[in-house]
This record gives C-alpha cells, sequence and structure tokens, in this order.
C-alpha cells in the first residue's frame, strides 16, 4: 500500500472516524428483498435532493452508467457524448459488450461541448443500413477534460437540443457535488430534465464505496432487474449506505477545500517547478493536470522518481499526469509535496526517507 501524499485520484479517501461509525450503527436488512432500511433511506434521499421519483443504490458509478445505457438504448444504436469521457475511456468497453452499442465521439478539449456539437454529429440519415443516434451523455465534471465543471447554460442548451431531436439523456455525475459547488448552482437545477442520473459516493465525498442511479419511477422494473443481471444486488448493503447518508449530510461543503487545494497546488506548480509544464494556473474544481519537460529523464522515470519520494500522482497519457485533491490532502500536505518535488527536480533521485 502507497504511503506518501496521495493525488492519484479523490477515490484514495478513507471513511472518517464519524463515518465509521455511522456504519456501524446502521440498521440492516437484506437489500435483494427490499428489506435493508438504511439503504432505502440513502435512496429515498438522492431522489428528492434530485428531484427524481426514485433511486437504486448500487456498487458503483460504472455499473449505474452501463444500466443507464442498457436502459435507454438497443443493440446498434448511437451513443453520443465527448470523445474524453469516462463512458468511452475508462469502462472497459462497456457500452459495447452490455449495450452493443456503437460510440459517436464529439471532440472538445475540456468535455464540454454544445448543443451544436449534438445537432453535428447526431446521425440524421435514417433507413435499414444505418444505426440510430439514441443517447447523449454528459460527464460533470469532466474528468479527463480537465476536473471542468458544466455551466448551467450549457447543460440546458444540449437538453434542449437532444430533446428537440428526440434523444434521451444521461448524466455522469459521479463528481456531480463538486460541479454544485464550483458553480454554486443547486443539485436540482442540474439535473433536471435529464432521463438518469448517476451519482459516485467513493471519491470526493469519502465513502468506501456505492452510487446511485436516479431515474423516473416507470423504468423501476426494468431497472431493478438490470442491477440483478449486471450483479449489483447486495444482501446488508446498509453497512455502506449508511456511510452515504453520512457523506451527504457532511461532505457536500467541504469539497470546496479540494478546490482550494487543486488551485494552490497549480499555483506552486507553475511558479516554482519550471520543469512541470501546468494546464491551468486555475482549475477548476480539484484536479490539476501537468506534463514533465525536463531532458534528464523521461515521464516515465519522473513518475517511478516522485513514488519514491513519497508523491503519487496518477498517469494518465504518455506525458500528461492528473494531480487530484480529496479530504486526505491538507494545505500542509501541497506545500509538503512542492518540497519533495523539488528535491527531484534537483537530484534526480530519491531520499533516503521521505518525511
Amino acid at each position: 500500500m502507497f504511503k506518501g501524499i496521495d493525488f492519484y485520484s479523490d477515490t484514495m479517501t478513507k471513511p472518517t472516524v464519524e463515518m465509521k461509525n455511522a456504519m456501524l450503527n446502521a440498521e440492516v436488512g437484506d437489500e435483494q428483498k427490499g428489506e435493508d432500511p438504511t439503504t432505502l433511506a440513502l435512496e429515498e434521499m438522492v431522489a428528492q435532493m434530485f428531484g427524481f421519483e426514485t433511486a437504486l443504490f448500487l456498487p458503483s458509478s460504472t455499473m449505474c452508467n452501463q444500466i443507464a445505457l442498457k436502459l435507454h438504448t438497443e443493440p446498434g444504436d448511437e451513443l453520443l457524448a465527448a470523445d474524453n469521457c469516462h463512458l468511452f475511456f475508462a469502462e472497459a468497453g462497456g457500452p459495447a459488450v452490455h449495450s452493443a452499442l456503437m460510440a459517436k465521439p464529439i471532440f472538445t478539449t475540456n468535455g464540454i461541448f454544445s448543443g451544436e456539437d449534438v445537432l453535428k454529429t447526431y446521425r440524421k440519415i435514417r433507413g435499414p443500413h444505418y444505426p440510430v443516434s439514441k443517447l447523449v451523455s454528459i460527464e460533470n465534471t469532466t474528468n479527463m477534460g480537465g476536473g471542468v465543471a458544466w455551466e448551467l447554460e450549457s447543460i440546458r442548451e444540449v437538453l434542449n437540443v437532444s430533446k428537440e431531436l428526440g434523444l434521451k439523456t444521461h448524466l455522469d455525475g459521479s463528481r456531480l457535488f463538486n460541479a454544485v459547488v464550483k458553480t454554486s448552482t443547486p443539485v436540482k437545477e442540474i439535473v433536471k430534465d435529464f432521463d438518469t442520473v448517476t451519482l459516485c459516493l467513493s471519491k470526493g465525498l469519502g465513502c468506501p464505496m456505492g452510487a446511485l442511479l436516479a431515474f423516473p419511477k416507470k423504468h423501476f422494473e426494468k431497472v431493478r432487474r438490470l442491477k440483478q443481471l449486471f450483479g449489483g444486488s447486495m444482501r446488508q448493503s446498509g453497512i455502506v449506505a449508511a456511510a452515504g447518508i453520512y457523506a451527504l449530510q457532511n461532505n457536500i461543503n467541504r469539497l470546496a477545500e479540494d478546490h482550494a487545494n487543486a488551485t494552490l497546488l497549480a499555483r506552486k506548480i507553475h511558479e516554482e517547478l519550471p520543469l512541470l509544464k501546468i494546464e491551468t494556473t486555475n482549475p477548476s474544481t480539484n484536479m490539476v493536470f501537468f506534463s514533465w519537460t525536463g531532458q534528464k529523464m523521461s515521464p516515465t522515470q519522473f513518475n517511478e522518481l516522485c513514488i519514491a519520494n513519497g508523491i503519487r500522482f496518477s498517469p494518465v497519457g504518455e506525458n500528461r499526469f492528473r494531480a487530484v485533491t480529496h479530504l486526505n490532502i491538507s494545505k500542509e500536505d501541497v506545500e509538503r509535496a512542492v518540497k519533495l518535488l523539488k528535491h527531484v527536480l534537483l537530484h534526480d533521485a530519491p531520499i533516503a526517507k521521505y518525511e
């Protein structure tokens, strides 16, 4: 297990003592039979927060996304989404495997696209020879696009065009509350008019696992069956559902701290570490992207040296690194990490003991 300052992802978060206590005291039952009271309470809580009729608790946001795709489409249909979205780059080809979908990427620089982009990408031609554009998915925040939060106006534009074209819409809101905090927009306003919405609990919200899919009640029987089909049904899931309830009650507003720490890290890299090329000194939320420009070693060697010195980033390209701030990264950790990075760049070697 890595022991150091871990910027690899906000999935590195660990439950706090308070969250563990909530889990310890959770009332439980058989979730497959709909008898786990804590799971039911979490599902009702999220449905009300989102203004949806119902929600189901699932092991992961990837499973939520894949069930949503299966719900809205038939084999051979087209999925429209940003070319660098999680559905396309990090779900193991799930859209093709589970739903037999064709990917129709919308090429972007930051994962944000417009209604006009949807109109251009949508397949207008009809006939027995052609696949049918069926679903549009938005990722908010955009992860590989830079952790960018969508502005409400842009979301509305995409939804309006999608509705005019008869397209179903899904929101991959794995980091949805980062977007809520960044844009100061109520979550109900962001998710309004989407057909389905995913919420992940195990990233910035700090839970050990779990996600929810919100959707209209008329789809409940099908979604519940897909949950079983995809292997997502559980037994006494209230133990982990309790962590979700705690997180939604206590860990949303504190996401602003993660955003502030990401901005601090980006600024310090830009000002104090000239061999690292920062993509933006003003990150939207909790992600900082940069590349290695030094000549003495390769990007891979740089990454290995960082790990040896007690700093871990996420390599997301041949020479692209992602640093993600989260509740287990403090301002002091950011400052310490910059100090350690200076050592890496100065000495090109690990110190004997990271401290």
